[in-house]
């Protein structure tokens, strides 16, 4: 089968890393593999390059100077399925490679799309959505808030959860991980607004009154790191938080932790949360986006109202003071990791809606 992925870019990002191992294992499994890029092509897509895969840039351009190429691209590719990436990918891609020719045009909306609707790029989004066979969702909460968006075709609109390979281990010369004392949280995310990382940090410094010995590391790079330093300072953090820059492999920060925290505002289904899940490792996690219904469903940690750092403080105290529910939220993750949310669970299901496409 022919496939070919669009998306935005292939710069370092959760949407982006997954499609990087979507494509991995497609192409294990036979499948001609490829990847459109829009805008640039990005670390990930050099990474890609490196590995053998095609990875072409359509851009740069707007929508009347891109359209054109990606129509030369797909008459000439004559791919089976196209797979675009979020709605700008969709909006550029979708009609061009439906009518010429592609078997199977999808798209998938890897953020929570949550109200209030950017309205103009959601009815761009829904004519778009015409020419594809499926809209999909990778959580519960993402399906409702698409059927909800202006012009939303329902019947189109379906939910495949993430998937996310276990993480992989250190590379030699990475950074080595902190000495561990006390317990350890930890959190990998980019350092964003939508993140919230600013309640986590207040959160640390409310837990440490009963965990004295608590110790917080931080994965992840961003903006908001210089405004969260001297947060963490004005809290005399300076002992026990860690922020530890962005890290292409995290497997050795999980493994030494005993507790992953996410305190996101915004968010759909991370696949951070997953790599958790994979290695045994129980959370606590804000209530937005899939991380609830997750969380809930797979019994692996506890849910707290999100920009609520007292509430998050409450939770972390509870864990690190009961280890019997902390190994069971652990066993608990792994298991649900393994039975729903591999890389290879989600690979079929969208195999299954590209041969729905194919008939």
């Amino acid at each position: 089968m022919r496939i070919v992925h669009v998306v935005d870019s292939m710069e370092v990002g959760g949407a982006e890393v997954l499609v990087a191992d979507l494509c991995r294992l497609q192409q294990e499994q036979g499948h001609d593999v490829s990847i459109s890029c829009l805008f640039r092509r990005g670390l990930l897509g050099e990474a890609l390059e490196r590995d053998g895969f095609a990875v072409r840039v359509h851009g740069p351009g707007g929508l009347l100077r891109t359209l054109p190429r990606l129509w030369r691209f797909f008459r000439h590719a004559r791919p089976d399925v196209v797979h675009c990436h979020n709605a700008t990918p969709a909006i550029y891609a979708a009609a061009a490679a439906r009518l010429t020719g592609a078997h199977c045009v999808l798209d998938t909306r890897h953020g929570l799309v949550a109200p209030p609707y950017r309205k103009s790029l959601e009815w761009k989004f829904a004519v778009a959505a015409r020419f594809c066979h499926a809209i999909v969702g990778v959580c519960q909460a993402t399906q409702r808030n698409l059927e909800g968006a202006p012009g939303a075709v329902r019947g189109k609109i379906t939910t495949v959860y993430n998937g996310a390979r276990e993480p992989l281990p250190a590379e030699p010369g990475q950074a080595a991980v902190p000495p561990v004392s006390g317990f350890t949280l930890v959190h990998v995310a980019r350092l964003a607004a939508a993140k919230d990382q600013a309640t986590l940090v207040r959160a640390i410094a409310l837990a440490r009154k009963d965990v004295p010995k608590l110790q917080a590391w931080i994965v992840g790079g961003g903006p908001l790191l210089e405004s969260l330093t001297k947060l963490a300072q004005a809290l005399d953090l300076g002992g026990c938080l860690h922020f530890l820059g962005e890290q292409k492999r995290v497997r050795p920060f999980l493994e030494q932790a005993q507790l992953f925290v996410l305190s996101s505002i915004s968010e759909a289904l991370p696949v951070s949360l997953l790599e958790a899940m994979a290695l045994g490792l129980p959370a606590v996690v804000s209530d937005v986006g899939a991380m609830p219904e997750v969380v809930r469903a797979a019994g692996c940690g506890l849910v707290v109202p999100s920009s609520d750092p007292q509430s998050l403080a409450d939770a972390i105290v509870q864990l690190a003071t009961h280890p019997a529910a902390l190994h069971g939220y652990g066993k608990a993750a792994r298991q649900a990791y393994l039975a729903r949310f591999t890389l290879l669970h989600m690979a079929d299901r969208y195999m299954e809606i590209y041969r729905n496409g194919l008939r």
